[in-house]
C-alpha cells in the first residue's frame, strides 16, 4: 500500500452525499414535503418503479437520504469502511465494489418484493448497502485495523463488521419470521455485505481462510442468541444505532 495515497475517492462520496441532503433540504423547505416525497417515488428504488421502466433507480436510490440522522451515521461508516477499502484496494476496485454492492443490494430488495415480504410501492433511499459492501472488503483486507467506530473507542474492524453482521441478519429473520414492520432494509445489507466479502477473498485468496471459518462458526453460533434478545429486548446498544439508518 502507497503511504502517501489519501482515501479522495472516499471523501469525494462523503462530499456528494452532503450536498445532495443540502439539495433536499433546500427544495423540501421551499417547495415542501410532499414535493421531496415525489422525488423519493421517482429516484427511490422499489418494484413498481423498476416495472415502470425506471431502471435509473439503481442508481439514483444511493444517493438519497431521508433524514439527517440517516445521512450522519452512512457518512460516519462511510469514513471508517471506506477509507480502509480505499486505501488497501485503489479507487478503481473500491468503484466497483461499491456501486455493485449497492446494485445487488437493490436486486435482493426486488427479490423479498416478489415474494411479498417487501412493499411493491415504498421506495428503498441510501447508500447503506453499498457500505456494507465496503465493509465486507474492508473486514477480510484490513479486519484488524483498528477504527474508532462507533463509539470512538479504538475496536478492531472485523469486531466491528460481525456486530454489524450479526445484528442485520438476526433482525432480518425477526421481520421475517414475526411480520414486524421496518423501516430498515436489512435483506439489502446483507446482500452488499455478501458482495463485499466476495471481493474481498478475490482480492486476498485463500490467506484469509481462517478468518472466514471462524466468521461463519461465530455467525452460526451466535445468531440464534442475537434473534432471542431482538425478540424480547428493545435496547441493544449497537442495535439503536444500526436502527436509525433507513436502508
Amino acid at each position: 500500500m502507497a503511504k502517501d495515497r489519501k482515501p479522495y475517492l472516499t471523501y469525494f462520496f462523503i462530499s456528494v452525499f452532503i450536498i445532495i441532503f443540502f439539495l433536499q433540504m433546500f427544495f423540501s423547505f421551499f417547495y415542501g414535503e410532499e414535493f421531496m416525497d415525489k422525488v423519493f417515488y421517482n429516484y427511490g428504488f422499489s418494484l413498481q418503479g423498476i416495472l415502470n421502466g425506471k431502471l435509473e433507480t439503481f442508481l439514483t436510490s444511493i444517493f438519497l437520504h431521508g433524514g439527517a440522522s440517516h445521512l450522519f451515521l452512512n457518512m460516519i461508516a462511510l469514513f471508517f469502511f471506506g477509507r480502509v477499502a480505499e486505501l488497501e484496494i485503489g479507487r478503481k476496485k473500491f468503484l466497483l465494489i461499491f456501486f455493485s454492492s449497492a446494485i445487488i443490494g437493490n436486486m435482493a430488495i426486488l427479490t423479498m418484493s416478489f415474494l411479498g415480504f417487501y412493499s411493491v410501492v415504498v421506495p428503498t433511499i441510501g447508500a447503506s448497502a453499498a457500505i456494507f459492501g465496503l465493509m465486507g472488503t474492508a473486514m477480510l483486507v484490513k479486519p484488524f485495523e483498528f477504527i474508532l467506530y462507533p463509539y470512538l473507542i479504538p475496536v478492531p474492524l472485523i469486531i466491528v463488521a460481525l456486530v454489524y453482521t450479526l445484528y442485520n441478519i438476526a433482525a432480518f429473520l425477526l421481520v421475517i419470521t414475526t411480520g414486524t414492520s421496518s423501516n430498515i432494509s436489512y435483506i439489502s445489507h446483507i446482500a452488499g455485505l455478501a458482495a463485499g466479502m466476495f471481493f474481498g477473498f478475490r482480492q486476498e485468496g485463500g490467506r484469509k481462510g481462517l478468518i472466514f471459518l471462524l466468521f461463519l462458526l461465530l455467525l452460526l453460533i451466535l445468531t440464534p442468541f442475537m434473534f432471542i434478545l431482538l425478540n424480547y429486548l428493545e435496547i441493544f446498544n449497537y442495535a439503536n444505532i444500526l436502527s436509525q439508518i433507513i436502508k
